[in-house]
């Protein structure tokens, strides 16, 4: 009995070359070979799909419908039986549909129940009969995953996110000769003009909790695991976590996840994006409620202290001590960006805070659900330095709102989806040296890794995270946490110390690498000594991550590095420095063999720092 695959890769596809990269590679951890299909008429004009492009099936209008930019179309694959097809459509990254085609006298929901027994009919499965065979259509869950983000968009409460999930699991079957309304359309656009806009989203759900610059791209994300890792089960490790990304991509594929990140803000985000989708409904919109009424009650009687009136509320905090440190918090704030001279969004800060930290809300029995809040409450920290006036209670009650709405449409999405969500857990601490760290003191636990490195010009992550962690006393020392991030722009580094260690070949510990010496070479005897110094740091540093990472693996396990390749303008031109190429080289020469590697172009500008992107596939 043979059964024909064919995958459509979703119609969003940036580019050519990243369908061609991704989604073939996915395939190929969590299928096989596959043959690329470049016109999916190719296909339909043979048997078996031929057989159903009558009437009244005429599968051509399903299969044709928002086709992906590029040559390629899709992959086609066979096998000599029919296999449980539940890891494909649960975990595959760039394919939005599956379409099986198989001879059968077994009645179809028998086949159904042996090969998808989580599919739900007309929901993210269809079937079609002719002759004796029998196509089915399996829809992805990224394809759900995705398109959830219009839902978040356009819901403003659990009844219309109920209305919209019903509209987004019938679509696919439903609408398929709909005409979208015009792009520029700004009142009136409706759901599903939402889901034919081709783009790929990337804050859906828990994806998106909190502000973060420069996070890793899901879909990538997810592709990339189900190459380097495509069990069912293990434990991944992303060493340079952000925002969690990869935590929260491995969770939904069912897989546990460790990250070690630098920044207490990052890893706040991360472990809230992991934990709050196994939070029970109802308990979280319990102490939703009771803290932000108690809140309320604080507020009030803050008022009439800065008024001088006798509290007619008796408060949980002293705002005499509230006082004193606002007018402190705000010099601080001054130095970098801040709230301008309101003493008083500060006060309520405080108290918002005090309610979290200090336990005073004494009946919030989970850990989870306090930093869900404290990190709603991040959230509303952002929003008010930078992006609006409104009124700080109202700006954090719409921001509790929203994270909460995501939950619960994750919690929705999901009895169609079944995903057995993996557990996650960040820890903060310094990837170069992991031992410090509890639990990754042991060598060769973790299954894969996959991160992506600040860059030796990264961005400047604690910019926009600096009110957060000062108003949140989430650090000790800013100048320590600036001081030991990996990659910051910030940060002047002892030029003296550096140019003596480039120089001693004993001491030196980057005398393996001759490629590393060749580019910081070329930029310092070029008057790029910052330039060439900063690179030399963060080779460095790379260095002793990649002996951890090394340490921390199981033998035969695999890691991707994402790392992009930085530009310095030598002489009124462009010189690139091709970090992929340097970390290859290093990554050898800690015991690391190459794997693969996929060379991408960015869409950005066509000059700058950062133009090139390399993966880098490594086993061990």
């Amino acid at each position: 009995m043979t059964a024909h695959f064919y995958f459509k890769i979703f119609n969003s596809i940036k580019s050519e070359h990243e369908a061609k990269d991704f989604a073939k590679l996915e395939l190929l951890g969590l299928f096989g070979k596959v043959a690329p299909i470049h016109n999916f008429f190719d296909k339909l004009s043979k048997k078996p799909l031929k057989l159903f492009t009558s009437e009244p099936i005429r599968i051509q209008d399903i299969i044709t419908t928002e086709l992906p930019y590029g040559k390629i179309q899709g992959y086609y694959g066979t096998r000599d039986r029919l296999i449980d097809i539940t890891k494909l459509v649960k975990r595959l990254a760039y394919i939005r549909e599956i379409f099986l085609v198989t001879e059968s006298k077994e009645k179809v929901e028998k086949i159904l129940k042996q090969i998808f027994p989580d599919g739900s009919i007309d929901k993210n499965v269809q079937f079609f009969e002719k002759d004796g065979n029998i196509l089915f259509r399996f829809i992805t869950n990224q394809y759900f995953l995705e398109k959830s983000q219009y839902i978040s968009k356009l819901s403003r409460n659990k009844k219309e996110i109920n209305m919209n999930v019903d509209i987004l699991f019938s679509h696919l079957f439903n609408n398929n000769y709909r005409i979208p309304a015009s792009s520029t359309l700004s009142i009136g656009k409706r759901l599903e003009d939402y889901f034919a806009i081709r783009e790929e989203s990337s804050l859906y759900l828990n994806h998106y909790m909190h502000p973060y610059k420069g996070k890793f791209h899901p879909k990538m994300v997810r592709a990339l695991l189900n190459y380097i890792y495509p069990e069912d089960k293990g434990k991944v490790l992303d060493n340079f976590a952000g925002s969690g990304t990869l935590l929260v991509e491995a969770g939904y594929l069912g897989l546990d996840s460790l990250g070690i990140e630098i920044n207490p803000l990052s890893v706040l985000m991360s472990n809230v994006k992991c934990h709050s989708v196994k939070i029970p409904l109802d308990e979280l919109k319990a102490e939703i409620d009771n803290y932000l009424e108690r809140l309320d009650n604080e507020t009030k009687a803050l008022i009439q202290f800065n008024k001088g009136q006798t509290l007619l509320i008796k408060q949980s905090v002293d705002f005499s001590k509230i006082k004193e440190e606002s007018k402190q918090l705000l010099k601080e704030l001054r130095k970098r960006n801040g709230f301008g001279n309101n003493e008083f969004v500060i006060q309520e800060i405080i108290i918002a805070r005090e309610l979290l930290q200090n336990k005073l809300l004494k009946n919030i029995r989970s850990k989870n659900i306090t930093e869900f809040l404290l990190l709603s409450l991040s959230g509303a920290i952002s929003d008010i330095s930078r992006r609006t006036k409104n009124d700080f209670e109202k700006v954090l009650r719409e921001r509790i709102n929203d994270l909460y709405l995501r939950i619960y449409l994750f919690h929705k999405l999901n009895k169609v989806l079944n995903i057995n969500v993996g557990d996650g857990k960040t820890y903060c601490g310094d990837t170069r040296n992991m031992e410090e760290i509890k639990g990754f003191s042991k060598n060769g636990f973790v299954d894969a890794i996959l991160n992506s490195p600040p860059y030796s010009t990264a961005l400047d992550y604690i910019k926009n995270d600096y009110p957060q962690l000062i108003l949140l006393k989430l650090v000790n020392s800013m100048e320590e946490l600036e001081k030991n991030m990996m990659g910051n722009p910030r940060i002047n580094y002892d030029k003296k110390e550096l140019l003596m260690l480039v120089k001693d070949k004993e001491k030196d510990p980057l005398k393996i690498s001759d490629l590393a010496h060749k580019y910081v070479s070329l930029l310092l005897n070029n008057g790029r000594q910052d330039a060439g110094l900063r690179v030399y740091k963060f080779y460095i540093d790379m260095l002793y991550t990649l002996k951890e990472m090394n340490r921390v693996m199981k033998k035969g396990s695999k890691c991707a590095i994402i790392i992009g390749n930085n530009h310095f303008m030598i002489d009124d031109e462009y010189v690139e420095i091709p970090n992929g190429e340097v970390i290859l080289e290093i990554a050898k020469k800690t015991g690391f063999k190459e794997d693969l590697i996929i060379e991408r172009d960015l869409q950005k500008t066509s000059v700058g720092n950062i133009r090139k992107e390399s993966v880098i596939i490594l086993k061990k």
